[in-house]
């Protein structure tokens, strides 16, 4: 917990709720009330009228923290934020979890691994033409990776294969994936950026889908059949995609 006065002009500061700690930033201002927003990093601000004790906005904070974490939890079904790339050589992007350092080099177009580099040859390297290869690359690489995964649940969860799943690849921008009434299972591509255990979390959420269509008891009944601790990898799909 920061321990600088009202005369900075944001500091910050952490109360505990429980076995949790909240942290969050805090801003004094010509306000006549004081303020709490979540914003979709899921980091909090508070804007405090100027004579208010730092104390006094811990013990609000610490009221409020039941509609803070519901807040960011809301705001987590929207993850993964996106990130600016500049698709420069020296810039870091995942696959599977790993994270390659980009090498952009002039010649015929192509995109492979190689050690610890993601190499991109492009007759025009422009940051447009990388950034393009780049996501047929991704493509691709979801279309056989994310399959690989389906296929290896299905043979150790063959309960779930009774409706007989089917699968497409989007680019999602506010879910990981999502399950038609159809039965059609949508992925985002950006999944195959994610470790494994994050991948295998999605497909067995969206395949829980097909037999329980609601997040009811019996889907997270389902859900811990499927994978128990799968509260793990949730929590770290959250985190592991940037």
């Amino acid at each position: 917990m920061s321990r600088r006065g009202q005369g900075a002009k944001s500091v910050t500061r952490s109360v505990r709720y429980g076995s949790r700690r909240l942290a969050y930033r805090l801003r004094f201002a010509e306000t006549a009330r004081l303020s709490i927003s979540v914003h979709p990093d899921l980091s909090v601000t508070v804007r405090a009228p100027c004579r208010t004790l730092p104390t006094s906005v811990d013990a609000r904070v610490r009221a409020r923290a039941p509609w803070i974490l519901r807040q960011q939890r809301r705001f987590e079904r929207f993850h993964p934020l996106p990130v600016v790339r500049r698709f420069v050589s020296g810039e870091t992007h995942l696959y599977l979890g790993r994270q390659y350092r980009l090498r952009i080099r002039r010649g015929p177009e192509s995109v492979r691994l190689s050690g610890p580099f993601l190499w991109v040859h492009a007759r025009d390297p422009s940051p447009r033409t990388v950034q393009r290869l780049l996501r047929l690359w991704y493509r691709d690489r979801a279309r056989v990776a994310l399959q690989r995964r389906v296929n290896a649940l299905l043979r150790v969860l063959p309960w779930l294969a009774e409706r007989e799943p089917r699968f497409r690849l989007a680019e999602l921008k506010q879910r990981w994936g999502s399950c038609g009434r159809s039965g059609l299972i949508t992925l985002n591509v950006e999944l195959v950026k994610a470790p494994t255990l994050c991948i295998d979390y999605v497909l067995a959420h969206e395949l829980c889908h097909l037999v329980e269509r609601r997040h009811s008891r019996r889907f997270f009944q389902l859900m811990k059949r499927a994978m128990p601790g799968w509260e793990r990898a949730r929590d770290r799909l959250n985190v592991a995609v940037r």
